[in-house]
């Protein structure tokens, strides 16, 4: 019975990784795209932001690899722990990705999102690092973390 249950759970583990793999490859294909279309993206991180998210991106890259090579080693409990190394990496770095800001002369991209600065509303910068706007009659937020708020209010203010 206790193995039927650790199958379905490694069954379930691998439902994460392979979703959020996809998300993951979905923000990057729409970043290259994007940067295609406005050559002038780049990205707004201060400093702790380009460590935090070169540090993640390389702790990514190895775990996600290591686990995928552990899932292909022979040893049923070296398989569940390599599952579970790629599915904790997936969720974090997808979590993280998902909230990546880029700055353009026109553009600004959050996430897999293109907003054209002139259309923005009711942009207000809060104390406990967000940014909430309002785009196409909708609410957004997002945080401003890793995100240099000096070169992002600058963007919008124009």
């Amino acid at each position: 019975m206790a193995e039927i249950l650790l199958s379905i759970f490694s069954f379930l583990l691998l439902i994460i990784i392979l979703w959020f793999t996809y998300t993951i490859v979905n923000i990057v294909v729409t970043i290259f795209r994007c940067k295609k279309l406005d050559k002038s993206l780049k990205f707004c991180f201060n400093t702790t932001g380009k460590i935090f998210y070169g540090l993640l991106t390389i702790l990514y890259i190895v775990g996600f690899i290591g686990g995928i090579g552990a899932m292909v080693y022979d040893s049923l409990t070296i398989y569940r722990n390599g599952l579970n190394v790629a599915a904790f990496m997936s969720v974090i770095f997808g979590y993280s990705a998902s909230s990546l800001v880029m700055i353009g002369r026109k553009n600004m991209m959050v996430g897999r999102m293109m907003i054209d600065y002139r259309k923005l509303k009711k942009v207000n910068f809060t104390y406990n690092n967000k940014m909430s706007f309002v785009y196409a009659q909708k609410d957004y937020s997002f945080s401003t973390r890793f995100i240099d708020k000096t070169e992002l209010r600058k963007i919008i203010s124009k």
